[in-house]
């Protein structure tokens, strides 16, 4: 195997899938061995070997719809620092087929919160859309009522409206999508951080070019760089991660996820972009397998991501694109 060098690690549990929800006996194993796979998303072949050992991860962000199958292994996860980013919207199965009611979801979320708190615990209600079914003052009720039910067990929400993607086209007759412009989303914002406020949940936006400063509401970092120093004690600079959106303030991070692997398979997902391919996939998955789905193969190259050691203050550099 080749080597290159790195420093301590921001683990991101997936910007491409759902972990928590699908691959977490997948993803036990790899704190296990202290080791996982993640192949290059622009090529196939190429392989980054990732240490998750934990004096080489700084931190994990879990990324979820549903962290029930992950919650059973959270003491095997006590000598890591993590956080999740837990969405909880208020669409039916016409958007999101396999996601659970929002009952449950609140239920699940008070619950993790009570053994993580709520600074680990933030709620992502978006991508934000609108149609005949979900109207702007749909989600105006939706919101209060969700912001009144976590009241306490977070402290931070995270919005977003849709982006239009390629396979979101594909799915716009079933999205059945209306015009939004900028001011209904300053109008449904307005009302949104008016309702945060009162249950003290500080909004921020996700890679929104909108400026929306005016309503206190500041351009968001999922995988935040602040949140991960008070939780690792680790110095994170002000970098930004590169090849990400434009406007999105995530810090450096490894993503150890693979696209067309999510079985939520909700209509606007940008992540599941060739359909077919995702039952397919998952049925390659392995939980012994150091990848996410299948084994090595034939022209494979493996390449060993080694934690360099930095005396004083500690810088985290990755590369979601591994």
């Amino acid at each position: 195997m080749e080597s290159q060098a790195s420093a301590p690690l921001v683990i991101s549990a997936s910007r491409r899938t759902d972990i928590p929800n699908h691959y977490a006996a997948w993803f036990m194993q790899r704190i296990r061995d202290k080791s996982v796979y993640v192949r290059n998303v622009r090529d196939f072949h190429q392989i980054q070997q990732v240490d998750l050992s934990p004096e080489a991860v700084a931190c994990i962000v879990f990324w979820t719809k549903n962290p029930a199958p992950l919650m059973p292994y959270l003491e095997e996860l006590s000598a890591y620092h993590y956080y999740f980013l837990y969405t909880i919207n208020a669409y039916g199965q016409d958007i999101e087929p396999k996601t659970p009611p929002m009952g449950e979801s609140i239920d699940r979320f008070r619950k993790l919160a009570d053994i993580l708190g709520p600074e680990r615990m933030i709620w992502r209600y978006d991508p934000i859309l609108i149609n005949k079914s979900y109207p702007l003052g749909y989600h105006v009720e939706s919101y209060s009522y969700l912001a009144r039910k976590l009241d306490g067990y977070t402290n931070q929400c995270i919005i977003s409206f849709l982006d239009v993607y390629k396979n979101t086209v594909a799915h716009a007759e079933a999205l059945n999508l209306m015009p939004f412009t900028e001011s209904d989303r300053r109008r449904l914002v307005a009302n949104i951080v008016s309702q945060a406020s009162i249950h003290k949940i500080v909004v921020k936006t996700c890679a929104e070019a909108i400026d929306l400063s005016d309503f206190g509401v500041e351009h968001g970092s999922c995988i935040d760089a602040r949140l991960v120093e008070r939780l690792s004690g680790i110095h994170m600079g002000s970098l930004y991660q590169k090849g990400q959106r434009p406007y999105c303030r995530c810090a450096p991070s490894v993503d150890i996820g693979m696209y067309n692997t999510c079985l939520n398979m909700c209509l606007y997902c940008y992540a599941n972009y060739a359909e077919r391919q995702v039952h397919g996939n998952y049925a390659q998955a392995r939980s012994g397998s150091p990848l996410q789905i299948g084994v090595l193969g034939k022209g494979d190259v493996v390449v060993e991501r080694t934690r360099r050691h930095v005396p004083a203050q500690l810088s985290l550099f990755g590369n979601e694109e591994a």
